[in-house]
C-alpha cells in the first residue's frame, strides 16, 4: 500500500518566496496540525520541545486516526480554503465541529 502525503510542510512552505505567504503557512500549519495533535488524531507530534512547528514535519496517511482519515476527506480541504480566502487562520471551530459528528457516529 502506498503511504501518501496528507500535509506537507516544507512542501507548503517552499512553494513561495513571498515573506507574507510564509508566515500564513506557519500560522494555518500550526493551527491545524494542533488541533490534530490535541484532539488525538495524529500519532507524531508536530512540534518541537519549545512549542515550535517542525519545519520538517510531513503528515502521512499512515500517521492518521481513522478519525483524522475522515476530516481530510471534506472538513480539513474546506478550512484550509476559507483561510486562503483570508478566514482567520487560528479558527479551528468547524473542525472542532465536524471531529464532533464524526465521533458520535
Amino acid at each position: 500500500m502506498v503511504d501518501f502525503t496528507k500535509y506537507s510542510v516544507p512542501m507548503l512552505y517552499s512553494r513561495n518566496k513571498n515573506l507574507e505567504y510564509k508566515q500564513h503557512i506557519i500560522e494555518s500549519s500550526t493551527a491545524l496540525l494542533g488541533f490534530l495533535w490535541r484532539e488525538g488524531v495524529i500519532v507524531n507530534n508536530p512540534f518541537d520541545d519549545a512549542g515550535n512547528l517542525k519545519m520538517d514535519f510531513i503528515l502521512k496517511l499512515s500517521d492518521l486516526s481513522p478519525e483524522g482519515v475522515e476530516l481530510f476527506k471534506k472538513a480539513i480541504p474546506m478550512w484550509l480554503q476559507k483561510n486562503d480566502r483570508g478566514g482567520d487562520r487560528s479558527d479551528v471551530g468547524g473542525l472542532e465541529k465536524e471531529l464532533k459528528k464524526i465521533r458520535s457516529i
